[in-house]
């Protein structure tokens, strides 16, 4: 383990934040500091999704009334997202996690 790996390691146990370890990992190495990726982890991290995309749908599915109806009523339907815009706000790592830009 390198001595960066054990730093953010030392960081997430003090942080409380030992079983997300992985996608603090990956946070860190998108941010670049790992002092700042632990301060802000809990308020970025969003989950794991196979691609932004798919995070994008389930967002809208669980927050949009109008776009869930419209699904439910056009079975097999998905509309394409605008999904520049949702890579302005969000992150897809190579782990599959997701981030919220903060």
């Amino acid at each position: 383990m390198s001595r960066t790996a054990e730093y953010l390691t030392e960081l997430a146990e003090d942080a409380g934040l030992f079983a997300e370890l992985e996608a603090l990992t990956a946070y860190a190495a998108y941010v670049g500091n790992a002092e700042y990726a632990v301060e802000t982890f809990e308020a970025a991290y969003c989950g794991e999704w196979v691609d932004l995309e798919n995070f994008a749908h389930d967002q809208l599915m669980e927050t949009d009334a109008e776009y869930r109806a419209a699904l439910e009523s056009c079975r097999g339907w998905r509309p394409a997202l605008d999904m520049i815009a949702w890579e302005c706000d969000y992150t897809h790592t190579a782990g599959n996690y997701v981030f919220r830009s903060l």
